[in-house]
């Protein structure tokens, strides 16, 4: 995104593509009631591991719909890879999620894609007092592939 604005959305290797995914405030609404929680709560368990299994898929599924992909198709996929991963498959990807829609990720490397968490103007790490994602998340959370089957 150009300007001084940073990215709210990430691009990850998941299932079987790269896709984009995106929680704008319509999905976050949605996330909230699926997981019956505010938002907050909800980065909060999924960065200390305290989370739950939902917390997890529809942080994906929805981000997925955020990024662009269609209800339906988002759906299918998840369904689709569900009971194939383990949780922490699931959790990697929650987390960058997550991240980028409450930290934003601006590019670091002149725009080739990578990406870092918000920066305060002193240079510090993200000056909120929530959870950090740890510093293995990167833009491309995953690379494994699985085969449709």
């Amino acid at each position: 995104m150009a300007g001084p604005y940073r990215s709210c959305e990430v691009e990850l290797t998941f299932a079987d593509a790269d896709y984009t995914f995106k929680l704008p405030l319509i999905r976050i609404a949605e996330l909230e009631e699926k997981c019956k929680a505010p938002i907050g709560t909800i980065w909060k368990r999924v960065l200390t591991g305290e989370y739950h299994a939902i917390d997890l898929i529809e942080t994906v599924r929805l981000g997925l719909i955020g990024g662009g992909m269609t209800a339906q198709d988002a759906r299918n996929l998840i369904d689709r890879y569900c009971d194939q991963w383990p949780l922490e498959e699931w959790h990697t990807h929650a987390v960058a999620i997550l991240s980028a829609c409450v930290i934003g990720f601006e590019p670091t490397d002149g725009g080739t894609g990578d990406s870092a968490p918000k920066k305060d103007a002193a240079g510090m790490t993200d000056s909120s007092t929530s959870p950090q994602p740890s510093p293995s998340v990167s833009k491309k959370a995953s690379a494994r592939k699985t085969s449709k089957t």
